[in-house]
């Protein structure tokens, strides 16, 4: 079940099989005490309830996911000649995404060494996701494609496209410096994820790119 939601949210409806018929053929379900869960399995007695006679489990609790991932609980049915049958009901909780991701700074500055090559990685941004799961990884994109620069989903780096071309003219390199603006995202894999942006500025002064001097 997911996270958050209220106390009493239906889980699942449990149902045990007695041949017998009448009276002897109803059965009464009951959460028993449980000394030994499974390793990472939270005890689940006290986050959940059974209806005695319908077998519907619901929760008792707001469940969060960073907080426990899985409950264990043993549920008896009884019939009215006190035989019974048990059966341990594992319920796991599910993430939701909380929270933004965020970038461990606002904006980045990076330079185009002269002489860079294709492929050559120039900087890399970095974000940060508290969830947990698959809600918590971060995905790295770039918010406009740019013919110059590509950044790896998932390390974050920035990296060159093509290779830095040395500028025409000796006095280029006197003129003001040149940069460019790029918009970097950060967001899980999962659809309609939070996401964040980050501007990185990239100073392009030694390389033309093939753009115009000026």
């Amino acid at each position: 079940m997911r996270e958050n939601l209220p106390p009493g949210t239906l889980v699942t409806t449990l149902r045990a099989v007695d041949a017998d018929t009448g009276v002897f053929g109803e059965l009464r379900y009951t959460v028993l005490e449980q000394p030994v869960g499974e390793p990472g399995m939270a005890e689940g007695r006290d986050a959940f309830t059974v209806n005695s006679s319908s077998g519907e489990l619901r929760s008792r609790l707001t469940f969060d996911y960073e907080r426990a991932k899985a409950f264990q609980l043993l549920v008896r049915a009884t019939d009215a000649g006190n035989a019974s049958a048990t059966v341990t009901v594992r319920v796991l909780v599910t993430g939701e995404d909380e929270y933004d991701p965020i970038f461990l700074s606002p904006s980045f500055n990076f330079e185009v060494p002269e002489g860079a090559h294709k492929g050559q990685s120039i900087g890399r941004v970095l974000a940060t996701d508290e969830d947990e799961g698959a809600d918590g990884v971060v995905l790295y994109s770039l918010a406009k494609p740019s013919p110059y620069f590509a950044i790896n989903q998932t390390t974050g780096t920035i990296y060159l496209r093509v290779d830095s071309q040395p500028q025409a003219g000796a006095g280029r390199a006197k003129r003001e410096p040149r940069e460019m603006i790029l918009e970097v995202q950060a967001r899980s894999p999962l659809p309609a994820s939070r996401s964040a942006s980050a501007q990185v500025t990239i100073d392009v002064t030694h390389t033309s790119f093939g753009l115009a001097p000026d």
